[in-house]
């Protein structure tokens, strides 16, 4: 008689795909989804490094923003190094598709986090700042209250230019009109300049950064409406999130910052927990980009001075 065996053991999918491994190359790393980002550095091989500055950069920017900030550090704090991540949907992501949208907002807090996790392994023993730019500052501080599960949150955070009243810059009915075709068009892409109020705002003292924006490679025409209101959004819940941080926060603003008032900024910063290592620092003849503004180089050396006291 022939006996025929049949097997009841669950059958192993041989086809399934390997995790996803983040990995740092030189231009380049690999976020926790697979895809690629590049990223700037100002390094140097000769000190012993005590903090690594992390810069998220602002809408309409790319990681080079940081370079004048890498530069100063690395001739006047050798024990500090920069590194600065493109971000995702914005003007040097190598997914072009992606340019000018995000789906998930999380996605910049993952990002951030990923690429925060392999330069620490580079620096184990390093202090981690954060340091965010104008957009940069609200994904900086969304992202440090949203860690992944067993995520490093970083030891400190620098907020440039904290976007912290976009509504009122942008005439009532053009923002009900946003959120209604937001909800039906949430990709129909549209110009920053048609939501502000002034065509061409000035956001450094020689006023001739609008004039170069559109010859720069990064540059892009228009956004879609779903990441704009994504950041009003998050603008809206600043005050919020500014509770439950709890590392030392220092924040630099311009005076003559179109976007956000003296008072706006002000009325934020106490939303911080009490801390004496959290500082505001005002820049009354400053615009918007601090770090091409003509006291980048006092801006920069407040910065020194107060991480020394980050320990």
């Amino acid at each position: 008689m022939t006996v025929l065996t049949v097997s009841c053991a669950t059958q192993t999918n041989v086809n399934a795909s390997p995790p996803i491994l983040p990995t740092l190359a030189q231009k380049d790393y690999t976020s926790f989804d697979g895809d690629s980002f590049g990223y700037e550095k100002w390094t140097h091989k000769n000190h012993s490094v005590k903090k690594v500055i992390i810069g998220v950069h602002g809408i309409s920017g790319h990681a080079g923003d940081y370079a004048n900030l890498g530069e100063y550090f690395l001739k006047v704090s050798p024990d500090t190094v920069v590194y600065a991540p493109e971000t995702r949907g914005q003007g040097m992501d190598l997914d072009k598709s992606r340019r000018g949208d995000v789906i998930h907002v999380e996605d910049w807090y993952r990002d951030l986090y990923t690429f925060t996790e392999l330069v620490r392994k580079l620096y184990p023993n390093a202090k981690i700042v954060w340091f965010g730019e104008s957009m940069g500052s609200l994904i900086v501080i969304h992202a440090y209250n949203r860690p992944p599960h067993g995520a490093r949150k970083p030891d400190a955070l620098v907020i440039s230019s904290p976007i912290v009243d976009v509504v009122s810059k942008v005439p009532g009915w053009k923002y009900a009109a946003v959120r209604a075709l937001a909800a039906l068009l949430p990709k129909l892409k549209i110009s920053l300049e048609s939501l502000a109020q002034e065509e061409h705002p000035m956001v450094t003292q020689d006023g001739i950064h609008y004039q170069q924006v559109a010859k720069n490679p990064w540059y892009i025409k228009r956004y879609t409406l779903r990441l704009l209101l994504a950041l009003s959004q998050m603008s809206e819940a600043l005050p919020d999130e500014a509770e439950r941080v709890d590392c030392p926060v220092l924040v630099l603003h311009g005076g003559k910052d179109i976007f956000t008032s003296d008072a706006s900024v002000k009325k934020w910063f106490a939303h911080f927990p009490a801390s004496e290592k959290n500082k505001l620092l005002f820049y009354p003849s400053s615009y918007h980009l601090l770090m091409y503004d003509h006291e980048r180089e006092k801006i920069f050396s407040d910065v020194v001075k107060w991480l020394k006291k980050v320990n």
